[in-house]
């Protein structure tokens, strides 16, 4: 992680790479730093340690997650979600422990957090299976540029 000092916003990829789709978090996560090359930006592969990584955000800074979620829409797409709206959609969990409740629970232990935005990407295979189906495979580039155009508009704010 760059010096924490000049950290502004850090993505996390999120999710279970045994269970092909679900891991594609942590693979936009190694894509991104490969190709992400700014100092106020941390990208960390969490995997399903959701709330162990949230111990690696600077005060105040904001916070995008990449996670598969399902919203019903073509494989591929992207959804945005703020905290509260992430609580509202109730569903089974592969994580340890869901974010909202780790959010939380990290700023009971005195976490100061600014803007916590989740990048949901529509997965095509949840099951046993270290790749990615071939329809996310194939639409990587799409969605790295929407987790890029999401960092540029936090960085801007």
């Amino acid at each position: 992680m760059p010096d924490a000092g000049g950290v502004r916003l850090v993505v996390f990829g999120v999710g279970n790479e045994l269970m092909r789709d679900d891991g594609i978090g942590v693979r936009v996560a190694r894509r991104l730093r490969e190709t992400l090359a700014d100092e106020r930006v941390a990208v960390i592969e969490a995997g399903t340690a959701v709330l162990d990584a949230l111990d690696l955000v600077p005060a105040g800074a904001d916070v995008i997650v990449v996670d598969a979620a399902s919203g019903g829409a073509p494989p591929g797409s992207v959804h945005r979600f703020g905290l509260d709206d992430l609580s509202a959609r109730r569903g089974v969990s592969l994580h340890e422990v869901g974010l909202p409740e780790a959010v939380a629970l990290a700023r009971l232990g005195g976490a100061e957090f600014g803007n916590v935005i989740v990048l949901g990407v529509e997965p095509a295979a949840i099951e046993a299976g270290t790749e990615l189906s071939p329809i996310l495979e194939a639409k990587l580039p799409a969605i790295l540029d929407a987790v890029r155009a999401e960092v540029a508009r936090l960085l801007s704010s």
